[in-house]
C-alpha cells in the first residue's frame, strides 16, 4: 500500500487499540488503492492465522484478496446500485459468518447508488449486527447522502507522488526481469496523474508496444503519446527571446501525430510549475526529485 501513510496509520491504530469503526468511506481518485486497502482491512481481521498482518496464504486471505470471498462481499454500485440490490444485501447481514470472524460489505463506486438505494444503505449501516462492517469506496463522496456520511468515518486518498510510483515500477521490472532506461519509468509515473493503477497500466502499455526489448525513453513516449519535454523548453525559450517562428514550430511539433490540445496545455502547466518551484525553492530542492540537469535547465528559464 503506497502513497497513503495517514490512512494506513489510522487503520493500524484502529486495530492496535481495538477501535475499528463499523462503517468507513474511502474517497479518492480511481486507482489510488481504495479497494486494495478495503481488502487488506478485511483480511487483517479475518486471516486464519489471527488478527494482525494478513498472511496472504490462508484460504480466507486468498479469497479476500481475489475479491471472491463469500463473507467479504464486494458489490459494484455502478452496476448493481439499485434499491433492490441493497435490500437483498441487507437480508444477508443477519446470517452469522461461518468462515470469517467479521463479515465485510465493500461497496465499490458507492456514488452509483440511486437515491432510494442511498436510503436503503442508510438503514443497512444504522444498526448492523456486531459481526458486520461496511466500507464504501468512491471517487465522488458528495454523491452519498449526508446521513450516510454522518454514520461513517471518512478517509481521503491523496494522489500518489510519482516518485513512489517509480519505486513500485522498479520493483515490478526487477521481479519480471524487464530491462529499462532509467528515465523511462518517471515518464510512466508522471503520466499516471497520481493513480497507481494508471502507472502499472502505462508499464503494460509500453511492454505491449516494445515487446521484449529494453524499454527506452523514446519507446515510452511513443507508446503513451507523451510530448518530449524538450519542446516545452524550446517554446519557453522562444517566448523569452520573442522568437515567433521557434514558438510556432514547437507548438506544431507538440500537436503532430494527432495529440490533443488539452495534453499540450497540461504539459505546459507542469513545465511552468517546475520553473516556479525551482525559482522559489532554489535553496532546497531535495524534496522535488529534480536531477542536476533539470535544475540547471529550469533555473535558466526562471
Amino acid at each position: 500500500m503506497i502513497g497513503q501513510p495517514v490512512v494506513v496509520k489510522a487503520f493500524k491504530n484502529a486495530f492496535k487499540y481495538n477501535t475499528l469503526h463499523h462503517a468507513y468511506i474511502l474517497a479518492g481518485i480511481f486507482g489510488s488503492g481504495k479497494t486494495s486497502l478495503a481488502r487488506i482491512v478485511a483480511a487483517t481481521e479475518n486471516c486464519e492465522k489471527g488478527i494482525g498482518i494478513p498472511c496472504g496464504k490462508c484460504p480466507n486471505c486468498i479469497d479476500i484478496f481475489n475479491g471472491t470471498h463469500r463473507e467479504v462481499r464486494e458489490l459494484d454500485a455502478g452496476k448493481d446500485g439499485g434499491v433492490d440490490n441493497i435490500r437483498e444485501l441487507h437480508k444477508e447481514l443477519y446470517q452469522c459468518p461461518m468462515e470469517c470472524r467479521t463479515k465485510y460489505i465493500i461497496l465499490e463506486e458507492a456514488h452509483g447508488l440511486t437515491p432510494d438505494a442511498n436510503k436503503a444503505a442508510l438503514k443497512m449501516i444504522e444498526e448492523p449486527p456486531k459481526f458486520v462492517k461496511f466500507i464504501f469506496t468512491t471517487t465522488e463522496p458528495q454523491a452519498l447522502s449526508p446521513a450516510i456520511h454522518s454514520r461513517c468515518i471518512k478517509w481521503k486518498f491523496n494522489k500518489v507522488n510519482w516518485t513512489e510510483m517509480v519505486s513500485l515500477l522498479q520493483k515490478i521490472c526487477k521481479g519480471e526481469k524487464i530491462s529499462y532506461e532509467e528515465e523511462s519509468l518517471p515518464i510512466m509515473a508522471k503520466y499516471a496523474k497520481g493513480s497507481v493503477r494508471n502507472s502499472i497500466q502505462n508499464l503494460q502499455t509500453v511492454l505491449n508496444y516494445n515487446g521484449k526489448e529494453t524499454i527506452t525513453v523514446i519507446a515510452t513516449r511513443e507508446a503513451l503519446g507523451v510530448i518530449d519535454e524538450k519542446l516545452y523548453f524550446d517554446l519557453i525559450e522562444g517566448i523569452i527571446n520573442c522568437d515567433a517562428i521557434k514558438c510556432y514550430k514547437s507548438i506544431e511539433n507538440m500537436l503532430r501525430d494527432g495529440k490533443e490540445a488539452g495534453v499540450v496545455v497540461d504539459g505546459l502547466y507542469e513545465h511552468l510549475n517546475n520553473i516556479l518551484m525551482v525559482k522559489a525553492c532554489k535553496e532546497d530542492l531535495s524534496s522535488f526529485n529534480f536531477n542536476d540537469l533539470e535544475i540547471k535547465r529550469y533555473s535558466y528559464q526562471s
